[in-house]
């Protein structure tokens, strides 16, 4: 087998990218949601919130602040392993055998 040359390397490493700044993207976008719609009028598969009030159940006007703050959190942690995916480079693996020796000190 041959050492990768690099393209098959870069291919993944942009798919992966895409696919972690999508996910963070999807995060953030959650964060305003749940930042800008009241928990009452958010859809019920990802909180509607409701409230007694005088007997009767109302929608809550109220937010989610621990969502809103974990949406944020968890889109900036993808989206820094995107970039990390595209930018960050590791060191070079050279083969055993391909190392240079230096020669013996008479």
């Amino acid at each position: 087998m041959s050492p990768s040359t690099g393209s098959g390397s870069s291919k993944g490493r942009t798919i992966s990218a895409v696919v972690l700044a999508v996910i963070a993207i999807i995060f953030i976008v959650g964060g305003i949601v749940y930042l800008a719609v009241p928990a009452g009028s958010l859809p019920g598969f990802i909180g509607h919130a409701t409230a007694v009030v005088h007997g009767k159940t109302v929608p809550s006007t109220g937010h989610h602040p621990l969502r809103v703050a974990g949406c944020f959190i968890v889109g900036v942690v993808f989206a820094v392993a995107a970039w990390f995916a595209l930018k960050y480079k590791g060191k070079a693996i050279t083969p055993a055998g391909s190392a240079t020796k230096e020669p013996a000190a008479h």
